[in-house]
């Protein structure tokens, strides 16, 4: 039945595709769209009036000017593909390539200009937008920006920031929890090491799924439609981001349009979507932007339809952000995220039914995880302003696993429990200022609240008692400060500097991380970058407690006062722009960690650098501030950005990820791959009459190196009946080699006032069966292969209106 499901939904997206094919080939007239947006100074966010836009269609040239308060309209611009130049005395001009418009919505540019250092000259020399540039301006090194666009585009991401990013140099898969999950794994470190921000504040990390302390998930909770054009980092970051050692996701959210409704509903294999903007009145540039998901599988099953089995996930998620500018208080901003999941699997109450013993055994698991936030800007002067913003954040996950017992009359006994909350109140402001072209100074601050509760039990097979690792519920606090200064030394030297402070009151323990970062531009197509500096992340508050007690024995707590983990980076890059659309970039990178909890027994190689998750925790009852690891790598970056129809990105990362147990032995981590490369490219053809359609069609191909494992002795597993590894060579072999092939089409058509686009991904065209890992298998007397995901397919319908 399950079979049938899946054939009768594939013969539905061929239908509707071809449908919409030809319905666009047929069907062609005139469309036009409007073009609107705001520019604003890049350091001190004032607006700039008397900026111009010019937009080059293939018709003709159009353009506008900004008003007093930075904003400018264009109409009638024709649908497609079209490059906008942006020019203002004094500032070094944009010229943005084939940016796409639609019929079904407007597009808005958010434009941030840089001043030039030479006073009173216009900056006459054109160079093309850099795709890949931060939208903060501090950022040196180890960071690019992002479109929301490229979440769609690259085949296989899913409209996923996550998924996308593991195409970037730094970026593996190997030695995360499946590669049908989103973590990021960056330079060989542990994806626990991410930190996620939206608006300008850290966030719980934003994935269905996804177990507390890691950073991804199985589905992202994010949604294109809210999303606007973001930041992510690979290492060596500004001072403002602390509590991060790998990687920084810096999310923005879009504002709704303060002019029209405009609405937005998509339905595929992993979500039903439904969006809508605009503004409250006619009379006020206040708007609303609203996105709501519900699970695909959910809704198939309510209506008969179960191709999922037995654990079906159900999960649904919210986004918005309400933006209320005023004319003397400042900007407002009302934004929140939030989403719940759950899944479970109930064996049966018959031995008979049983194919093995793990068959008796089930599950419930649910979760939810929500921010909400109150942001505000405050123009002080025409060169400094200042920004606050508040959020309350709350992680909550409730499992049960049991099993049958046939020896009981099928009794149902309790495995594992856990129930954890963390419920955070944070506070960030920052006071920016501007004090001429060359020097910018940031400084802020960062307070976090916690209140947790965490409990956590289960059931050691050899003594079948249930022991308690967690079990401890309380509040505790971090506070942060950084400043930071941009010195633009010469039109062509900025060095940005700075320093960032934690300390964590529960335990009393602080960091105090300087970082210097340099970029020369030596010319127009070549430059030269490197920064130092320390970072630092707390654990989780949950590792500080985890102790093994039995029934109400008392509790010690004796990771309690364990150091805060502390991470050298250092980078040095190089920028070559081949032509006006390729460009070549290449990072070296060293990475010292220190500080890094072990488990205490002398003998053991249990390091924190190997731990993902909140679960993982639970082996290292007891530790010592005494590990140390190390990461050092090449990163390599082809880059030819879209323009004429198509693109191609080509990454390779080499790097070896090493750290130091208890025993005084370096091991490999579980996340030492060794390398990784990723080829995409993608075509867009333009069909129908009037040439105003896309059809589109992208690839990706994906080789690294396999999962890390410990050997298995296999006589010693024969003679005890379970696997037995070899732990004096630990991690030491790697699986094979991972490879996957990756295919995307997409055919978008735009009518008056409405777009529609019909995508298929199909994530391992070919259903190689990638090794995951290997283990003892008792009945057979053998090692078993257990395979990794294998072809997986995703749908999606959208429409705009």
């Amino acid at each position: 039945m399950q079979t049938n499901n899946k054939i009768l939904v594939f013969k539905i997206a061929a239908i509707a595709f071809l449908l919409f094919f030809f319905n666009g080939i047929l069907h062609a007239q005139e469309l036009t769209q409007t073009i609107k947006g705001k520019v604003i100074d890049a350091d001190s966010k004032i607006a700039l009036t008397g900026v111009n836009i010019l937009v080059k269609t293939k018709e003709e040239l159009v353009g506008a000017t900004t008003d007093i308060d930075g904003y400018f309209k264009i109409k009638k611009v024709p649908v497609g593909r079209n490059d906008i130049e942006i020019s203002y005395l004094g500032y070094e001009p944009i010229t943005m390539n084939a940016v796409l418009l639609t019929s079904g919505k407007e597009l808005f540019l958010n434009v941030e200009m840089t001043e030039s250092t030479v006073d009173l000259e216009t900056v006459v020399v054109k160079a093309n937008h850099d795709k890949t540039k931060t939208i903060n301006e501090m950022a040196t090194v180890s960071a690019r920006s992002f479109s929301v666009e490229e979440t769609s585009r690259y085949a296989a991401s899913l409209y996923d920031p996550s998924r996308m990013a593991q195409n970037y140099a730094g970026v593996t898969i190997a030695g995360g929890s499946s590669d049908l999950f989103n973590e990021i794994i960056v330079r060989g470190n542990s994806p626990r090491g991410v930190l996620w921000r939206m608006e300008g504040i850290e966030i719980p990390n934003p994935n269905h799924f996804g177990a507390m302390g890691n950073s991804g998930g199985g589905i992202s909770m994010l949604s294109s439609s809210t999303l606007s054009n973001s930041d992510f980092y690979t290492g060596a970051f500004p001072a403002e981001f602390g509590n991060a050692t790998s990687g920084v996701f810096d999310l923005n959210l879009r504002n709704g349009n303060n002019e029209k409704r405009e609405y937005a509903f998509m339905f595929g294999l992993l979500g039903i979507e439904l969006a809508a903007e605009g503004p409250f009145s006619a009379s006020s540039k206040s708007s609303y932007l609203v996105n709501y998901r519900y699970s695909t599988l959910s809704a198939l099953k309510a209506v008969g339809v179960n191709p999922a089995g037995d654990a079906l996930p159900k999960y649904q998620d919210l986004s918005f952000k309400i933006n209320i500018p005023t004319e003397r208080a400042g900007v407002f901003s009302l934004f929140g995220l939030g989403g719940k999941n759950s899944v479970f699997f109930e064996p049966k109450r018959d031995s008979l039914a049983w194919e093995d013993d793990d068959a008796r055994f089930g599950f419930e698991e649910r979760q939810d995880v929500g921010t909400v936030g109150l942001s505000h800007r405050y123009l002080l002067s025409d060169r400094s302003y200042l920004r606050t913003v508040v959020v309350a954040s709350h992680e909550g996950y409730d499992a049960e696993g049991y099993y049958f017992d046939a020896n009981q009359n099928y009794e149902r006994v309790l495995d594992e429990d856990y129930r954890f909350v963390n419920n955070t109140f944070r506070i960030t402001s920052s006071y920016t200022n501007k004090l001429n072209a060359r020097n910018t100074i940031k400084t802020g601050f960062i307070i976090s609240h916690i209140d947790f509760s965490f409990d956590a039990r289960f059931r050691e097979d050899e003594d079948d008692i249930l022991k308690t690792y967690l079990k401890n519920s309380g509040n505790t606090q971090m506070l942060q400060g950084y400043v930071h200064w941009k010195n633009r030394i010469t039109e062509r030297l900025t060095l940005n500097s700075g320093i960032h402070y934690t300390r964590y009151l529960l335990n009393g323990n602080q960091s105090l991380e300087p970082r210097i970062a340099v970029k020369w531009q030596k010319n127009n197509k070549t430059a030269w970058s490197a920064a130092i500096g320390l970072h630092s992340k707390p654990e989780h508050v949950s590792f500080y407690l985890v102790e093994e007690t039995i029934d109400e024995e008392e509790r010690k707590t004796p990771n309690r006062d364990l150091e805060i983990v502390k991470s050298m980076h250092a980078v040095v890059g190089y920028d070559q722009n081949l032509g006006d659309h390729l460009r070549l970039k290449i990072e070296a990178y060293y990475q010292h960690l220190y500080d890094v909890p072990l488990n205490a027994d002398p003998d053991s190689r249990g390091s924190m650098i190997n731990v993902s998750d909140i679960w993982d925790i639970l082996g290292i009852e007891e530790a010592r501030s005494n590990g140390t690891g190390r990461n050092y790598g090449l990163d390599l970056t082809l880059e030819r950005f879209f323009n004429n129809g198509y693109y191609f990105l080509w990454t390779g990362s080499l790097f070896d990820s090493k750290f130091k147990a208890q025993d005084g032995n370096i091991y490999n981590t579980r996340f030492n791959s060794n390398f990784q490369t990723n080829l995409l490219g993608g075509k867009e053809f333009k069909v129908g009459k009037s040439k105003k359609n896309i059809f589109a069609i992208n690839g990706k191909v994906l080789y690294a190196g396999g999962n890390r494992q410990t050997p298995i002795d296999l006589n010693a597993s024969i003679e005890k009946g379970e696997t037995v590894y070899l732990d004096d060579q630990y991690l030491e072999d790697q699986l094979p080699n991972y490879f996957r092939l990756d295919v995307g089409i997409s055919y978008k058509i735009n009518k008056k006032r409405m777009t529609h686009t019909l995508g298929l991904d199909i994530q391992n065209v070919t259903n190689r069966l990638n090794v995951d890992f290997m283990d003892f298998e008792p009945e057979t007397n053998s090692i078993q292969t257990y395979s990794q995901t294998g072809l997986f397919p995703n749908f999606n319908y959208r429409i705009e209106f």
